[in-house]
């Protein structure tokens, strides 16, 4: 597994990586970072932070927001599945090219097969009653 380029901590989910494809363990490390080149001219920087803060709040949301259809008593798992389609969708192009086009674009596919296997864990949730107790 590759290593930080700041803190050589091994990155986790929130990592990030910058067009030269050094990677990060988190937003403040790759902003510490001198030697970086500028991102921000980079064509594919305003998708790729696009899909990743959707990824990252998808991954830390998507229980809580099951749980909170499952006590108010309005399921939500079509509407997350749904949420989850649009936004692959709007990304499409990325998906079909199968990250082949450098390394942001090696990442917003990485995060959309990701969120696909989401979609899976989605569709096969089930309330647990211990759980949904610590989630009220």
């Amino acid at each position: 597994m590759k290593k930080c380029k700041m803190c050589k901590k091994e990155p986790g989910m929130a990592r990030r990586i910058n067009n030269e494809g050094l990677w990060f363990c988190s937003d403040d490390c790759y902003e510490e970072f001198d030697q970086s080149p500028n991102d921000h001219d980079h064509p594919y920087i305003d998708d790729y932070e696009s899909v990743r803060f959707e990824y990252l709040g998808w991954m830390n949301g998507w229980e809580r927001d099951l749980y909170k259809g499952y006590w108010s008593g309005t399921p939500r798992k079509a509407d997350l599945l749904e949420s989850i389609d649009e936004m692959i969708g709007e990304f499409w192009d990325y998906y079909r090219l199968e990250g082949s086009d450098g390394c942001f674009s090696s990442e917003i596919y990485r995060y959309l097969l990701e969120l696909e296997d989401l979609k899976g864990s989605i569709a096969a949730w089930k309330p647990d009653e211990k759980m949904a107790e610590e989630w009220r």
